[in-house]
């Protein structure tokens, strides 16, 4: 039987931060100060500092690792939450004078957000007869921990970074709707596999929980505000992007099969009610945020919103 990671078997997370001030904790025995096992904190003078080089090819070995895990073993969200803090600190540690070389360590780190998807997709549970098809837990327990990490984090971040961490979570934002749109657009999708609802629905409740919760906490205001500012932005561009997906697939059957037609309206009309459903947690976050601030940006956030779907 599969068996999950332990954390002892996660190869060289710890390589990708400093060797003084966050190194990972194997020990599965030994009780930590921090939940997931590191000393909170990069120090960035460290004369320690692990290189670039050893962290970028630490960072490929950890992707490989995820892409090679078993589908019917999904990572727990201990191991998750300690490989985004180690993803965190390899994304700290970059070079800040190089924004192309930034912008593409953050997409990659996004992009973390498909192999999940594929694991939960190519799982045996989800073809299974009976299966609980609502389930999607590599994908969900990967946000959580993305979530989560950010929000810990984010008041350590100094005003050097912080637009490495900004830009970080805009990518993860367009990634995962990018992700939501591809659900809405996949008509091959068999009966027993997640829906497209289904699996918006769940992303939407880590969201709710999260990034855009009225009143939780955990979560720090500059974040919602930052999640608010890029939301609708993000949202149209990945809606228009489908949009011309599908309109391609429509010119090219368009001759051939009247059904496949209209099988492109309807697909169009989820999408549009995937951008809308989307903007549920903004406008409950309108009315319910404890911060005046984090109202208003909400408020113009759907604003936009009305204009772009409109």
């Amino acid at each position: 039987m599969a068996q999950h990671a332990e954390a002892s078997t996660i190869p060289s997370v710890k390589d990708l931060a400093s060797s003084d001030c966050s190194e990972l904790a194997f020990a599965p025995n030994q009780k930590q100060s921090h939940p997931i096992g590191f000393r909170p904190g990069p120090s960035t003078d460290s004369p320690n500092r692990v290189e670039a080089s050893k962290r970028r090819a630490c960072l490929n070995t950890i992707i490989s690792f995820l892409n090679d895990q078993n589908t019917s073993s999904p990572v727990t969200l201990t191991e998750s939450l300690q490989l985004w803090r180690g993803f965190y600190v390899a994304l700290y540690m970059h070079d800040s004078k190089n924004a192309l070389s930034v912008q593409r360590l953050a997409a990659e780190l996004a992009a973390t957000l498909r192999i999940m998807d594929e694991k939960d997709h190519e799982s045996p549970a989800a073809s299974a007869p009976g299966s609980d098809a609502q389930s999607h837990p590599w994908l969900d327990v990967w946000t959580t921990a993305f979530w989560e990490t950010v929000c810990r984090e984010w008041s350590s971040i100094d005003q050097w970074r912080m637009n490495k961490v900004l830009l970080l979570v805009r990518f993860f934002v367009r990634e995962l709707f990018s992700l939501a749109f591809g659900w809405a657009t996949n008509t091959d999708a068999s009966a027993s596999t997640s829906t497209p609802q289904s699996l918006v629905a769940s992303q939407l409740q880590i969201l709710e929980n999260w990034p855009l919760s009225p009143r939780e906490r955990k979560v720090p205001d500059g974040l919602r505000l930052h999640v608010l500012d890029v939301w609708v932005d993000e949202l149209a561009g990945q809606f228009d992007a489908a949009q011309r997906d599908v309109a391609v697939a429509e010119s090219e059957q368009q001759s051939d099969d009247g059904d496949a037609v209209a099988d492109a309206q309807k697909v169009k009309t989820v999408l549009l009610d995937t951008a809308k459903a989307f903007m549920a947690p903004v406008e409950k976050l309108s009315k319910e945020a404890l911060s005046r601030g984090v109202k208003v940006r909400a408020k113009e956030a759907i604003q936009l919103a009305e204009e772009k779907f409109s």
